[in-house]
């Protein structure tokens, strides 16, 4: 049985930008107020969110516009994790003071790390910040895979939360349920939509999917499923997502699946598909095939 406060569908928030690059803030609230509305939690400044590529003058007023759209309806995570760790801490304070839930802190991605690094680093983040922290391994992104070990050292540490994992090795979220389960406020949250509805029948506390930005509505269904122990109902509704998520991406890489979700997003009026550099958005060709795709797939795109 999940031992965690931090569970549920968290969404990791898309950052609405502007053709000039800025963070549009006024879209911001929009998408996390109906994110909020929703029941779904909000995971902000994520890989999603192009976390890397936001400045950071626009880094707080982001995660304050989102923690006032929110409004206590929902918990708001936010994302650190710079190639400089004393930026990270600083900027993990900040967020905690403004009221987010916790931080989330994934690996810088410069240099190569062993174990013992990645286990000094996150004890860093740990001590410096001093609040409710989420450790995020995220191999794709970081090109370093946190090893479970690193992760056992890491778990007692009296601010650290949970775990959010978004590698898709084999056999790896079952191990990591095996390891972890049982501990008392220690959460496994499942990073890749795909597994959402395994891990979650596993023992997971929760997902964290980049759809629920376009789908709100269904992955709320999707959890009340979960909630209820409906596992047919939320399969069926997982093999939508994945079509969507396959509709988004088409078969290409990591930031073609954000621009084809900021696709979608533009379609419902909820955001502008801009991309911040170095991703760049769809061509009109493409947003118009991502579209019919979607509709075709009972997206409402209004």
């Amino acid at each position: 049985m999940p031992s965690s406060l931090h569970r549920g569908v968290i969404v990791p928030m898309v950052t609405p930008a502007t053709a000039a690059g800025d963070v549009d803030l006024a879209a911001a609230a929009c998408i996390a107020d109906r994110l909020a509305a929703h029941g779904l939690h909000i995971f902000v400044l994520g890989t999603t969110g192009e976390a890397a590529s936001v400045a950071a003058s626009q880094r707080l007023p982001l995660v304050q516009t989102t923690l006032q759209a929110a409004a206590g309806r929902v918990s708001v995570y936010v994302g650190i994790g710079d190639h400089c760790v004393a930026q990270s801490i600083e900027a993990g304070r900040a967020y905690l003071a403004l009221g987010a839930t916790a931080v989330v802190a994934l690996l810088p991605g410069y240099y190569a790390l062993t174990p013992a690094d990645m286990t000094a680093y996150f004890r860093r983040i740990h001590d410096g910040v001093g609040g409710p922290l989420m450790l995020y391994n995220i191999p794709v992104a970081t090109h370093h895979s946190i090893p479970l070990d690193v992760i056992a050292e890491l778990a007692d540490l009296p601010h650290v939360i949970g775990f959010k994992d978004s590698e898709g090795t084999a056999g790896r979220w079952e191990e990591a349920y095996q390891r972890f389960g049982d501990r008392p406020n220690f959460a496994l949250l499942m990073g890749i939509a795909a597994k959402g509805t395994a891990a979650l029948r596993g023992g997971f506390d929760g997902v964290i999917p980049s759809g629920g930005n376009l789908m709100p509505a269904e992955w709320a269904a999707w959890w009340r499923h979960v909630e209820a122990g409906d596992w047919d109902a939320a399969t069926a509704l997982q093999q939508q997502f994945d079509q969507v998520n396959a509709a988004l991406q088409r078969g290409t890489t990591l930031g073609h699946a954000l621009a084809g979700l900021k696709t979608g997003l533009a379609a419902q009026g909820m955001c502008s598909p801009a991309m911040l550099p170095p991703l760049s958005p769809y061509s009109d060709s493409v947003q118009a095939e991502v579209c019919a795709a979607l509709r075709e797939l009972q997206v409402d795109l209004g």
